[in-house]
Formats: C-alpha cells, structure tokens, sequence
C-alpha cells in the first residue's frame, strides 16, 4: 500500500513540476535513467508561441496532437506514452494497445507501439484519444498531459501493465483495452523551449453552435399561360341540340337553335328568289337585243 501511494505521488509531483521524470518507488527504476532522449511534442499557437488550445465541444474528440521526437544519436526501438486527462475531459475509446486506470477524477492510459524512432525524426498518434463529456463545464476542460519513454526501458521495469496498475485507485486494476489500436505516424511538430519527455495539450470547451431550424417555403403550382397572352375561352364540344350544350359532363358553349335557324333559312329564300329575279330579266334583255 505504501509503495503504491509513493508511486501514485511521485507521478503528480512530476506533473506539477513538468519535471523529465517521475520520483523512485518501489520496484521502479527512476524514469532518469531511461536511456532514450525524447522530447514531447504538439501543436504551437504561432499568434502567442504557446501550447495551441484545441476548441471542442461537448461530445467532440479532441484533436491534439501528442507527438515525440528523438534527440539521441541512436535510433530508438520501440515507444510507450502514459496519458492522463481530469474532470471532465474523458478517455472514451479503449484501444487494445493500452492499458487504463482511474484515480478519483483522473483517467490515464499507457499505451505500447513497436514503432521504430529515428534520430531527430518525430511521430505523433493518430486515432481518437481525448474525448469531451456531453455534460461538460467550462472550468472542468483544461489540460492533456503526455509522458514519452523508451518501450524497452518500460519493458524493463515490468511491463506497461505495472506502470498502469500504479495510476489506478485504491483496490482497482487497469483494464487493457478492446478496441482497435492506436498507430503512430511520421508528423512535423516544433520543439518546445527546453525539450522535455513530459508536455501538455489543451482543451478549450466551446458553445455549440445552433443549427437553424428548415421552415416551409410557399411554393405556386404553375400555371398554363396562353400564347400571345390571349385568355382562354371556353368553346362547345357537344352535338346540336345537346341538353346544355355538353359531351360527357363538360361544359361548354350554348348551340345555335331555334329562332336562330329560321332566320337564316328566311335569309337563303330570299337571296335565291332575287337571283332568279335577276337571271329572267337579263334573259328577256338579250332576247330583245337579238330580234
């Protein structure tokens, strides 16, 4: 029990004072003694030249970069970084190359790559890692610490598992995780001031951003215009004398009956009795002429 609360407050005062390494407990070499020169690496804000602030909101996957380069003159076989959030900033995805632990309202996770570093190259992890809680405060999303060491020193000192097992609380273990596992890739990041194994990434919680609600827009059927701008009428279709002058049920123009066609026929008479008229006087005209 004591070894482990040593353990467990030499890591937080490494923290505190972004120091290279934590403090010696029992069965733990001191991590000084790693032989690896790393440096922890992210983003850099080039307006201030401070660690960038990732905004995100609730819910969303913090996309900080945690990377490491070698400052050694040898190349490095092998990685482990131990990373570890607070409060409201949550380790939701469980890859099955780490191992998880929670003290109180700490998280953290160590995680293994086989990955080979060359001198002075960088890598940084890809996959999501940091997530936001959907209930999330303000004041309860800050930092993101990430602890780079060399695997085979870890590996030396017990495994990942042990290093993780410390992290966890009073009477827990850490779980390894299930999911698929975190890869590194080749990534430029700057250095910091004085390059240290240990460095910090930062959340900085924001408002949601309201989606507009659709409304309905009015729409106008179309309607026929009719060429030459010319309104359209209505014409008969039905057969004379047709009750209302339709054809199957449409309706339509009244027809020309009654009184209408006696007129007309009155009309014929009288246009064929003058032309008859006409025709035996011009006869008796020519008769005449010829005696």
């Amino acid at each position: 029990m004591t070894a482990r609360f040593a353990a467990r407050l030499a890591l937080g005062a490494s923290v505190l004072a972004a120091g290279v390494a934590a403090l010696p407990s029992a069965g733990h070499a001191a991590p000084a003694s790693d032989s690896a020169t790393l440096a922890a690496v992210t983003e850099r804000d080039p307006a201030t030249g401070l660690n960038l602030k990732y905004p995100v909101e609730s819910g969303e996957v913090v996309s900080a970069a945690l990377g490491v380069t070698n400052l050694g003159d040898a190349p490095v076989k092998g990685l482990v970084v131990q990373i570890r959030v607070l409060d409201d900033l949550d380790l939701a995805v469980k890859h099955d190359n780490c191992w998880y632990a929670v003290d109180s309202n700490m998280e953290s996770a160590w995680c293994e790559f086989d990955s080979e570093l060359a001198v002075k190259q960088t890598l940084a992890i890809v996959g999501d890692v940091v997530t936001v809680k959907a209930d999330a405060r303000p004041d309860k999303v800050t930092s993101i610490v990430f602890h780079w060491y060399g695997k085979q020193w870890v590996d030396a000192q017990g495994g990942v598992q042990q290093f993780a097992d410390v992290d966890a609380g009073q009477g827990t273990k850490a779980v390894r995780g299930t999911e698929a596992a975190l890869t590194l890739a080749e990534r430029e990041l700057p250095l910091p001031e004085t390059p240290r194994p240990i460095n910090f990434a930062y959340a900085k919680l924001v408002a949601s951003t309201p989606q507009p609600t659709p409304t309905a827009t009015p729409t106008t059927a179309p309607t026929a215009t009719p060429t030459g701008g010319a309104e359209p009428t209505a014409t008969s279709t039905g057969a004379p004398g047709a009750p209302g002058g339709a054809s199957g049920g449409a309706g339509g123009g009244l027809p020309v009956t009654g009184a209408n066609i006696g007129v007309l026929a009155g009309v014929g008479g009288a246009l064929l009795l003058l032309g008859g008229g006409g025709y035996l006087i011009a006869r008796r005209r020519r008769t005449r002429f010829v005696a």
